[in-house]
């Protein structure tokens, strides 16, 4: 995993994932009483504080760093492969690619072949 094969076009649809994951819709419960991110641990491997800190740092990133590779990893592959409900309208609106263009930007940053959701995960 590294930008080094990536182009500033790709690496801006990857900062787009990480806003979108951690400020729209995407993975918020509003059903949820306590706390309508319970489940970002869970699906990121961060807090939605870690993930809002990586989100606010763009765009400058530590591309070394295991919680900007987690953040990045994770938000890619949980917009593609997780039931997170939301319409294409809602995509647009934070995502300026495709799936099927962010599933090849997502390949891309991998360097390996993830066959599913939970291939993909970190």
């Amino acid at each position: 995993m590294s930008k080094q094969n990536l182009s500033d076009d790709e690496m801006k649809v990857i900062k787009e994932c990480i806003k979108a994951a951690a400020y729209g819709p995407f993975f918020k419960d509003d059903g949820a009483k306590d706390d309508p991110y319970w489940e970002i641990h869970s699906l990121f491997g961060l807090t939605i504080d870690e993930l809002r800190k990586i989100a606010d740092a763009l765009p400058n990133l530590d591309l070394e760093d295991e919680n900007v590779k987690l953040a990045i990893n994770n938000s890619i592959n949980n917009l593609l492969g997780y039931p997170h409900g939301c319409p294409d309208e809602v995509w647009s609106k934070y995502i300026s690619v495709s799936e099927d263009e962010l599933r090849k930007i997502f390949l891309k940053w991998r360097g390996d072949n993830v066959k599913n959701y939970f291939d993909g995960l970190r």
